[in-house]
């Protein structure tokens, strides 16, 4: 069925860089031709539900940006309407299983081969040049990574935003599976979005505090909650990025022959940010040289949702208006030049912008590896630390401690906190200094001495620990906090280890309890922040549950399916000292890079 809707972009005061405002969208009144419920053929004879979004005033045949969506397509109709008022046409494609599409919705093994007869589907309609681009976030940002692994002729660009890299950054960062991912799953499953349900966040607080409090192992969450049918406990079945996972994405020998452009986005507080950075740094190591040239990325200060609607402020956190801009602006402009040979949008000067908090400037550099630069390199000295005393803590210094230290941290898998805290939506969350005030046998906290001067950091830090541990696994947790002169304080990185997975791989190699050993943390999260004069560093390792993950049994055992109240209280012996190995590395751009390239948001 196909109707006319009038449709209208309003003119919005954003105060982006100019070199996306000078290249405005239309803004009269254009009608555009929407036709719903489209159905496109798959090779199995299953078809696809698809919205096509067109300029019927647009005789001559444009390139296509299309979307597959598990969120149901009509929550890309705002793209749709930009995108056929300027030039081209849009189409959202509901996945198979989900919205109107026929065929059964298992996430991560249908959305290649169906993105490929998409593609070319589209590419064989009158209204379509033979281009078709791609667009969107999140799982709408995998979608394009899975889809291109199977190389469609006429697949002429990706733009993945915030893209979800399954087996990496979800369902199991680091290998410890979220309590997120059956929400997810539950959001996704039958024809309709599960709205209320997903959004019922004291549902699924109870439901994980039963699980815990009983003693139940993390399987069991999906019998608590009633919700059945889904893949969790498949998920669950792969903790690491094995073939399961890796069949889902591209292999170096897909990167290798990649002959597309790219844009990717992310942002310092992307939930997915480990995912998004994983497809660019496997192109950038195993793609054609003369292609990863073509591809540029993007990281702001922005949260997962921010990603594609970028804000001033965050948890509290103000970021200035160097932060804001139109991501459709920057998108079409990016498509005009590789689909329509237009001009670079002056934007993308170079193939990495990195936005530098407080400083509200954008960086740009040839490469990551520029951004991130050399590391200032702090030795971990606990002399005189006590565990869960934030004001008797350890030391973070450029020298090497001058002695050996020590603290013992308690595991206790049956730790929750206190109910009040989970029920706090805090608005400030980006200030919140609870956890580190929190007198946990479990944590203990380091701080440097204050800065001489503004010190700009950007890049994934490094942490290595000398440890010993009682039992054959247990976790640690990492945050990474700048403590402002004023007492304030602002998050600016964090990870996970699980021990069991240290050496990396997919198989786990268990702990030989009461030996010593020097364990690297895998790198945290990137960040890019000036650091003001007279702030501290402050770093947080705790060894405590985090509500929210599967908790570790310390046993060594299967932790999804074992039970809680099989496990074991662990105690971690941190160590430090002379040659200890013990160690914080924070990358630091390229001097030179900060003098010639460092551009004040507002010239742009």
């Amino acid at each position: 069925m196909e109707i006319r809707v009038m449709a209208v972009l309003l003119a919005m005061a954003l105060v982006a860089p100019s070199s996306l405002r000078a290249e405005a969208p239309r803004t009269d009144f254009n009608p555009v031709q929407v036709t719903w419920d489209q159905k496109v053929p798959m090779r199995d004879g299953v078809r696809l539900s698809a919205t096509i979004y067109r300029d019927p005033k647009q005789l001559k045949p444009l390139p296509v940006i299309l979307t597959m969506t598990p969120y149901i397509a009509d929550h890309a109709a705002k793209q749709g309407t930009y995108f056929a008022q300027n030039g081209y046409v849009f189409v959202a494609m509901d996945l198979r299983g989900r919205g109107n599409s026929e065929g059964a919705f298992v996430p991560g093994q249908v959305e290649a081969k169906d993105g490929y007869d998409a593609v070319e589907w589209l590419a064989k309609q009158p209204w379509c040049d033979g281009q078709v681009a791609t667009w969107g976030g999140s799982w709408l940002g995998f979608n394009q990574w899975s889809l291109a692994k199977e190389f469609p002729p006429h697949l002429k660009a990706l733009a993945p935003t915030a893209a979800v890299h399954p087996g990496v950054d979800y369902p199991q960062p680091n290998g410890i599976p979220m309590s997120y991912m059956l929400r997810w799953l539950a959001y996704v499953h039958g024809r309709a979005l599960n709205s209320a349900l997903f959004g019922a966040t004291t549902f699924w607080n109870n439901a994980e505090w039963e699980q815990v409090s009983t003693g139940r192992p993390f399987k069991d969450l999906e019998a608590i909650t009633g919700i059945q049918g889904t893949v969790f406990q498949t998920w669950l079945r792969h903790p690491r990025e094995d073939a399961f996972w890796q069949a889902m994405t591209p292999r170096p020998e897909h990167y290798a022959k990649l002959r597309i452009p790219i844009l990717t986005i992310t942002g310092h507080y992307d939930d997915d940010q480990t995912g998004a950075l994983t497809y660019y740094e496997r192109h950038m190591a195993h793609g054609q040289p003369d292609i990863t040239q073509r591809h540029w990325l993007v990281i702001g200060p922005w949260d997962h949702y921010g990603t594609r609607r970028p804000k001033a402020e965050l948890g509290g956190v103000t970021f200035g208006s160097g932060a804001v801009m139109s991501m459709e602006d920057l998108h079409r402009a990016w498509y005009d030049h590789v689909l329509k040979g237009g001009p670079r949008p002056a934007f993308l000067e170079n193939r990495v912008a990195c936005f530098i908090m407080g400083r509200n400037t954008w960086i740009h550099a040839a490469a990551l590896s520029q951004i991130e630069g050399s590391p200032l390199k702090l030795e971990l000295d606990l002399a005189g630390a006590q565990p869960g005393d934030v004001a008797r803590g350890g030391l973070l210094s450029p020298n090497p401690p001058s002695g050996p230290g020590h603290v013992t941290l308690v595991a206790d898998p049956a730790y929750l906190p206190p109910r009040a805290d989970l029920e706090d939506e805090n608005a400030q969350y980006l200030k919140d200094q609870r956890d580190a005030f929190k007198q946990l046998p479990g944590q203990v906290v380091w701080h440097s001495e204050p800065l001489n001067e503004e010190t700009i950091l950007a890049g994934r830090p490094k942490l290595a620990l000398r440890l010993t541990c009682d039992q054959p696994d247990a976790d640690l947790r990492a945050t990474l906090q700048e403590v402002l002169p004023d007492g304030s304080a602002v998050a600016l990185s964090g990870g996970s280890l699980r021990l069991r997975y240290r050496r990396g791989g997919t198989e786990p190699v268990l702990m030989s309890p009461g030996q010593t050993e020097l364990v690297d943390f895998p790198a945290l999260d990137f960040f890019a922040r000036a650091l003001a004069k007279g702030s501290r560093l402050r770093l947080l390792v705790s060894a405590a549950p985090a509500f929210g993950s599967q908790r570790n049994t310390h046993t060594g055992g299967d932790l999804a399916a074992e039970p809680l109240s099989a496990a074991k209280v662990a105690h971690l012996t941190l160590l430090t000292g002379p040659g200890s190995g013990s160690l914080l590395q924070l990358p630091r751009p390229e001097a030179a890079l900060l003098k010639a390239k460092e551009t004040p948001a507002q010239s742009h």
